[in-house]
């Protein structure tokens, strides 16, 4: 009697050992450890090919050094271009040769009529030039008045090869005498008439301020010449 009560319960503890390990198994299968989960799908999805992309990181959210990114800039400037450096004497010459570039936008006050090249095709430089001689049988598509714009507002709408020459004629007019009308001046619109009433040159930036860029600049026309 005593041997059957202790094979039975044997049997029992054996039956509740074996639905202990289902539970568990169980359990892993629907409540897995998080890390070692996603480790496992990383595993999968790249294997060891995962590398650090330079730029992103605990590096993209930190601010960036002005200074430092200037001596990177004229660093590698010297590097593309040429080992010189200019001294003060040719520093100065190359600022003064360029130093319209090197000047704050100009405020103007000027007309601008314009001829289109949707309307008029090839003949847009023809039709702008009889209109430049007779006023009185102009055909423009556009009649623009303008008060006190920046020369950097009229590159935005016309082109930079349009305001360069503009400035360039108003520069090669007395100052008291601005071109008006004058032309035909292109531009990817067509062709333009423009009458100057006033100008504002805008001031030229001091050497010291601009030294950086113009040494980068001084490099860049050293190279190109050699």
């Amino acid at each position: 009697m005593i041997i059957f009560c202790t094979l039975i319960s044997l049997g029992y503890w054996l039956k509740s050992g074996d639905k202990s390990t289902d539970n568990w198994a169980m359990d892993q299968l629907t409540n897995p450890d998080n890390a070692e989960l996603q480790n496992r799908i990383n595993s999968k999805l790249f294997g060891n090919t995962m590398v650090d992309v330079p730029g992103i990181g605990a590096d993209i959210d930190s601010s960036i050094d002005q200074d430092a990114m200037e001596a990177r800039l004229a660093g590698l400037t010297k590097n593309v271009t040429t080992q010189k450096i200019p001294t003060a004497q040719q520093l100065e010459r190359f600022y003064q040769q360029n130093r319209d570039s090197y000047r704050e936008p100009a405020t103007l006050w000027l007309w601008v009529d314009t001829f289109s090249t949707a309307r008029y095709g090839g003949q847009v430089f023809e039709k702008a030039q009889q209109a430049l001689g007779n006023f009185s049988t102009r055909e423009a598509d556009l009649f623009d008045r303008y008060g006190a714009i920046l020369s950097t507002e009229l590159e935005e709408k016309y082109g930079r090869a349009f305001t360069a020459k503009l400035l360039s004629l108003i520069s090669d007019n007395d100052s008291e005498l601005l071109p008006c009308w004058a032309g035909p001046i292109s531009s990817a619109i067509g062709a333009h008439l423009v009458c100057v009433k006033k100008i504002d040159w805008g001031a030229y930036t001091p050497l010291e301020e601009i030294k950086s860029q113009l040494i980068n600049d001084w490099r860049f026309s050293v190279a190109t010449e050699s």
